[in-house]
């Protein structure tokens, strides 16, 4: 071999060696569709969420904040250590468990709360509210109404119950456009305690053919992320039952992202799941438990702050990541104003003998943190934070 087809050779093997690698990444010669180029994209802002459990209001809590003098509730005080922890997520959403249908207020079992109730969840920071639970039919349809009329006129984002199938299909599922992303946003309830929506009202319903079709209507909106808030489960049980797994499959084998479940009363462990056949990480939530109420059974004081983001994976596709929890005590103090507290646990912890009066109480909040932190903080990759 003589010095030019040694020179040819070095030129020619680096060529050949390309060429032999596209040949084996696309034997055919065809040009793939929209797998051309395997190489990051420029990643639009994440989106980053704050979720809750059920937010009621009782009787004992309406008295406990009603002031004589200007003859209104003063139900802000309840989360002055929540207000800071909400403003660091973009969407901050709560159920709200009870109706706005006017006079007479009511607590359990026909809920209905002063408009100062939502104001103080809206000031606290809470910019999502889902209705579809089992007392969104309490006082039929003046409650539904008085809760959708109060969404609309303050501009907060909301679902779950509509003014009429027409209102459902133009509405339904509620696509948020924020920083980039279309989100489809479902909420769902396994009933009304027995009380059906009166005509032309519609609240919904965990329907599995109703479901399906909802998430593919998602889809052909081009949703980026699919998210749904459902009320299930059995209340005061500290474990997800047979029927809440069943659902969450359905959920997940047909591409919903999150899982954010409601309704048990207490706090019920959380996990991200891989399903099968899938390349990418879910959140599944069983249960929130309580955010605020008067609730008395054991643990029904303990609630979850629950918090992630959503980014783009380098091919463009939704991934949940960041997840972390806060877990939450409501502290109830006789004889004060507004008498109801949210506690969150690691500032709580640092200041306890600050914020926490009596021996009972401090014991109580223990109990409480022991609780949530067994049943909920099993991954390595779901985290407690302070904030």
């Amino acid at each position: 071999m003589n010095m030019k087809q040694k020179r040819i050779l070095v030129f020619a093997a680096p060529v050949f060696l390309v060429a032999l690698a596209v040949i084996l990444i696309n034997p055919f010669g065809q040009r793939s569709a929209g797998y051309g180029k395997i190489s990051p994209i420029a990643e639009p802002d994440s989106v980053t969420f704050w979720v809750t459990g059920d937010a009621m209001m009782h009787m004992p809590q309406y008295k406990a904040a009603y002031c004589e003098a200007t003859g209104l509730c003063e139900f802000d005080s309840c989360y002055n250590f929540i207000r800071p922890i909400l403003q660091s997520a973009d969407v901050r959403l709560v159920n709200f468990e009870t109706t706005l249908a006017g006079e007479p207020y009511s607590g359990y079992p026909r809920f209905s709360a002063p408009e100062e109730f939502p104001d103080a969840l809206r000031r606290a920071g809470f910019n999502f509210f889902v209705f579809a639970n089992n007392h969104c039919c309490d006082r039929s349809g003046e409650g539904i109404e008085g809760n959708i009329d109060y969404a609309d006129s303050v501009k907060l984002w909301h679902t779950g119950i509509f003014r009429n199938p027409t209102e459902r299909l133009a509405r339904f599922p509620y696509m948020l456009e924020i920083k980039g992303w279309k989100l489809a946003i479902l909420n769902y309830t396994y009933g009304t305690n027995g009380i059906p929506e009166p005509e032309p009202y519609v609240v919904n319903r965990i329907d599995s053919a109703q479901i399906l079709a909802d998430i593919k209507k998602a889809k052909s909106q081009s949703a980026d992320a699919i998210l749904v808030s459902i009320h299930w489960g059995e209340e005061y049980q500290h474990k997800q039952n047979g029927n809440q797994k069943a659902i969450a499959n359905f959920l997940l084998e047909n591409g919903v992202d999150v899982i954010i479940g409601s309704h048990p009363h207490v706090v019920q462990p959380m996990e991200l799941v891989t399903p099968i056949g899938s390349m990418k990480e879910r959140l599944v939530i069983w249960s929130l438990g309580n955010f605020i109420s008067n609730q008395k059974d054991p643990l029904t004081d303990a609630g979850l702050l629950v918090g992630f983001t959503l980014k783009r994976t380098p091919y463009g596709k939704p991934e949940v990541c960041n997840v972390k929890f806060i877990p939450l005590y409501r502290m109830k103090l006789e004889g004060k104003k507004p008498g109801y507290y949210m506690m969150p646990g690691l500032m709580t912890e640092k200041n306890i003998d600050a914020l926490i009066p009596g021996d009972e109480n401090k014991e109580d909040f223990r109990s409480v943190m022991e609780d949530t932190r067994r049943k909920v903080n099993t991954d390595p990759r779901i985290r407690e934070v302070e904030k």
